[in-house]
């Protein structure tokens, strides 16, 4: 009897602890997978990672020469120094000018001499027809249309031109100059400010800038 008794009990215990096992697993398996639609729908709230910054595209070669090369233009205080690195900047910004664009640039440039300012015209709007994207075409327009005396048009080549190259010194120079016809001192007093920071040596003893800030702001009493 005791041994029946002892069977009796000991298999209750075991179904007993089976069925709290079996129990135990069902809310384990609910919590797991309550937890896991919880992830999801966290993640479904946030916000997409945000994209990479684009990098910015690398200079050529002849960038990073010029580049250079304004700096050191900024920092000489020798004339015959600037006037050799002037020089560099200028053949860098005339290079990738097409055969064909430097003939027109070369003509127009006769027909201002020959004191033909609507020929040259002609000649630079075909070459900027040809080559918008060089800036130097665009400040030699502004030369032309200044000498034609069309300063509305010449200040307007040479904003796309500091637009497009604005450590440009002989830009600047030739916006102060007219600015200055246009009678308007300030704007060719900024300008002018801004040649001596990228070139010192433009003004050294500063008489143009001395000139220029009288016209824009008068005598000095």
């Amino acid at each position: 009897m005791r041994s029946g008794s002892f069977i009796r009990s000991a298999s209750g215990h075991l179904i007993k602890g089976l069925l709290l096992y079996t129990a135990l697993s069902s809310t384990a398996a609910l919590c797991a997978s309550a937890h896991h639609k919880k992830a999801e729908q966290t993640s479904e709230a946030l916000p997409p990672p945000a994209a990479a910054p684009a990098h910015a595209p690398k200079k050529s070669p002849a960038d990073e020469l010029q580049a250079a090369l304004v700096v050191q233009l900024a920092h000489t205080t020798s004339a015959d120094e600037a006037h050799l690195i002037a020089d560099k900047l200028e053949s860098l910004r005339s290079a990738g000018l097409s055969p064909t664009t430097l003939l027109l640039l070369r003509r127009a440039r006769k027909d201002v001499s020959d004191q033909k300012p609507d020929d040259a015209s002609e000649d630079m709007n075909d070459a900027l027809a040809l080559q918008p994207e060089k800036a130097v075409l665009w400040r030699s327009r502004a030369q032309i249309r200044l000498v034609a005396g069309d300063l509305k048009g010449a200040v307007s080549d040479l904003g796309t031109a500091l637009q497009k190259d604005p450590d440009d010194a002989t830009s600047w120079a030739l916006l102060s100059t007219v600015e200055e016809q246009r009678k308007d001192g300030k704007a060719a007093l900024k300008a002018w400010q801004k040649v001596l920071s990228l070139n010192p040596t433009a003004d050294k003893n500063h008489k143009r800038l001395n000139a220029l800030h009288i016209l824009a702001y008068g005598q000095p009493t």
